[in-house]
């Protein structure tokens, strides 16, 4: 695995809305993979290999990240924050931060600060008004020769390696899928001649338009959603429905609109490759690009592939390379077993 990439996907800011530096960073260390590239005006971005290929599959991974906008600079020089995604205000709190200043060419530059604590930060009902960025400016005026309103805000760079084949940083949510997606292509790219289009989405956080998007120039045979999910191997959170743990393999969902077929061959892909999986149940909504891949096109036979995930929505998410390496088999196999007979249609 090229962890240098992972490291660089986790370090380069992606606020939603704010994804250009991270799709030309990503075409860039793709130019010897990618066959074909589309891109659209949204920064939604596709990577094919094999696109003349009559098997088309689809693997959508966002490569946006939650975090927070400057909305207001008070005459004192702070700033307050409204949010961008869902996030945790209470895990801002008492954190090193940095404004991100992009430019419409996709460079950006940071200007450091801090969020620093309010009188009711104890009380446990922390919203995102009570925070204070703190840029070390005394004057709005002096802020305003920083930053502007609008600019993004994220957590300072806390990638690191921990023990067991874990990994922690922001935004794993969901650049580990990102990584996993540009592995798939250089194994398919090398193995076989079904074609592939990795859809580099945007704005998955707020408004899923990336997975809408991610159609306007291929149709695919079939889509596969990689997203993140909750593992409960920590107890983290007051209560779980779920059993799942870090380094147990992909988590295979249970869903009303997902394709039977397609579920079936993954699950039976994993088995056949003796790869350990788990399954989650979500009936209704996902809360991921799956939701909305499916409807497209007159209804793509679609399916969602989850990793494990500690702590979602924080500085310090921690996911299991090994789980990567999982996944990445299931889906190269998969890929390499389908040809332009394979049908996801349950009448034929």
């Amino acid at each position: 695995m090229d962890l240098k990439l992972l490291e660089k996907l986790l370090t380069t800011p992606s606020v939603t809305g704010f994804e250009l530096a991270m799709q030309k960073m990503l075409i860039e260390e793709l130019k010897d993979v990618d066959d074909a590239v589309f891109t659209h005006h949204s920064y939604n971005v596709v990577h094919a290999v094999n696109p003349s290929s009559k098997v088309k599959v689809m693997l959508l991974a966002h490569i946006d990240e939650i975090g927070l906008i400057i909305e207001q600079v008070l005459d004192n020089g702070i700033c307050k924050l409204t949010n961008a995604g869902s996030i945790k205000p209470e895990m801002y709190m008492g954190q090193k931060v940095n404004v991100v200043r992009y430019n419409l060419d996709g460079t950006y530059s940071y200007v450091p600060g801090v969020i620093g604590y309010t009188p009711n930060y104890n009380k446990g009902n922390v919203e995102v008004e009570d925070l204070n960025l703190d840029l070390g400016t005394t004057s709005r005026e002096e802020t305003l020769k920083l930053v502007s309103i609008g600019d993004a805000v994220v957590h300072q760079d806390s990638y690191q390696l921990l023990e067991n084949n874990l990994v922690s940083s922001r935004a794993l949510d969901d650049k580990i899928a990102t990584f996993i997606c540009t592995e798939v292509l250089k194994r398919i790219k090398k193995e076989s001649t079904n074609g592939v289009y990795f859809a580099s989405t945007v704005g998955e956080e707020t408004t899923k338009r990336g997975a809408i998007f991610s159609c306007v120039d291929v149709t695919p045979t079939c889509a596969i959603a990689l997203d993140v999910g909750s593992s409960s191997d920590v107890k983290y959170r007051s209560s779980f429905t779920r059993d799942v743990k870090l380094g147990g393999g992909p988590m295979f969902t249970i869903s009303a609109f997902g394709n039977k077929i397609l579920s079936k061959m993954l699950i039976d892909t994993a088995i056949k490759h003796n790869i350990p999986y788990q399954q989650v149940v979500e009936i209704s909504k996902t809360w991921t690009d799956f939701d909305e891949v499916y409807k497209l096109n007159g209804g793509i036979p679609s399916d969602l592939i989850s990793i494990p995930l500690r702590y979602m929505h924080s500085s310090v998410e921690v996911g299991s390379l090994k789980d990567v390496e999982y996944i990445v088999e299931v889906l190269v196999q998969f890929i390499k077993s389908l040809d332009e007979n394979t049908s996801f249609d349950p009448f034929k």
